[in-house]
């Protein structure tokens, strides 16, 4: 469980920092708007030399942030990727907050009173901005919020004016309130994504124990049945050989009668593990009864399927079943259909051609011969 919850917080915190990518990409451009505007102010004024510095040094910062984008963009980390690209961003980010809070107080810092509680309005308002933006990631915009407003009040509470005092306590008091304000909706959203995780993987979970044989780990019989349909499907259109194997545990009763239900149940796991070790990663393999089993065999003839079935026979026979208190053998009859039909005439065929095999002594491979075996084809 607490490993699952450390995966759920992995990447709870991953969709965060994807999410500051995707939403703060037009705050970028803002900014750039915002500093225009601000230049305006400033501009018919004497001394304008600041700011045009100030005014270039954030089209840099704001021209690295960007690219920082686009390359986020064209890469397209994954959650065990993502990481990497959390530092970049701070750091991209508290640079161009830094030119805003530091830059702007030079700017004004000769001018009169109404010019100075101007870039006051400017730095409130994109701090204010920044707790809307960044606030996914508390960290980010508090910082983000400090560094815009920090040398404001710094410089405010020196410049021994009432009004500036008061100014600056008011930044003090924004900046408290949205310490808390971020806290409160950070973690509403971390436990939002969270429970986005925890539900789908609750879902995945529920996907895959419906199709799923719990003992055996195999397809149950319902899985089997819907993918090898779809493989049967592509088989057909490609005009692709397709064969299926029908598997029984010989004398199974006698397994439980003479060691116990739980040896039973170890024979059948033992023989899916020689199934899954014996057949291709695009064979289907399904527990379709007690002790039943089937193998989709696609793009395989007769004696391609022939052949499969042989050495997995010779493989069950050879591999003891290992129990705490014994080890047996067990054996196993098998069927072959091979053709172009419908699955359950597939499953029919094979089914008719391993009780065949039992018949004729177990332990041994039959295919479906219709010459010798009756069965009624649609």
């Amino acid at each position: 469980m607490s490993f699952q919850n450390s995966s759920h917080q992995i990447n709870a915190e991953s969709d965060k920092l994807r999410l500051l990518y995707h939403q703060s990409f037009p705050a970028v451009f803002f900014s750039l708007v915002a500093a225009f505007l601000y230049a305006a102010i400033f501009w018919p004024l004497p001394d304008n030399h600041f700011v045009v510095f100030w005014l270039s040094a954030l089209i840099a910062a704001s021209a690295l942030r960007i690219a920082l984008f686009l390359a986020y963009r064209h890469k397209k980390p994954d959650n065990t990727d993502i990481y990497r690209w959390k530092y970049p961003y701070f750091l991209s980010l508290q640079l161009s907050s830094l030119t805003w809070g530091l830059g702007t107080v030079i700017v004004s810092y000769n001018h009169a009173n109404e010019y100075q509680f101007i870039t006051c309005f400017f730095l409130v308002g994109m701090a204010g901005s920044a707790l809307s933006v960044y606030s996914a990631i508390r960290f980010f915009a508090i910082i983000t919020c400090s560094t815009l407003l920090l040398p404001l009040i710094i410089w405010f509470l020196f410049q021994q004016s009432l009004v500036h005092a008061i100014i600056a306590i008011s930044c003090i008091l924004f900046l408290l309130s949205a310490s808390r304000a971020t806290l409160i909706l950070s973690q509403t959203l971390h436990r939002s994504f969270m429970l986005t995780h925890e539900l789908t993987e609750a879902k995945e979970t529920a996907e895959h124990l419906s199709k799923t044989d719990v003992l055996t780990g195999l397809n149950n019989r319902r899985a089997f049945t819907e993918f090898s349909k779809q493989q049967l499907q592509f088989c057909q259109r490609e005009n692709h050989d397709v064969s299926l194997l029908m598997l029984d545990l010989d004398l199974f009763k006698n397994i439980n009668d003479s060691y116990g239900h739980a040896a039973g149940d170890t024979a059948l796991q033992h023989m899916a593990k020689l199934m899954r070790d014996t057949v291709r990663s695009s064979d289907i393999c399904g527990r379709t009864g007690g002790e039943e089993f089937a193998i989709l065999l696609p793009n395989t003839d007769l004696n391609a399927a022939t052949d499969l079935a042989e050495k997995l026979c010779q493989t069950v026979e050879h591999r003891p079943v290992n129990t705490p208190e014994r080890s047996f053998n067990i054996s196993i009859s098998i069927g072959i259909s091979n053709g172009h039909y419908g699955l359950e005439t597939l499953l029919q065929m094979a089914d008719k051609a391993m009780y065949h095999a039992k018949q004729g002594g177990r332990n041994q491979v039959k295919p479906y011969i219709s010459s010798q075996l009756s069965l009624d084809i649609d």
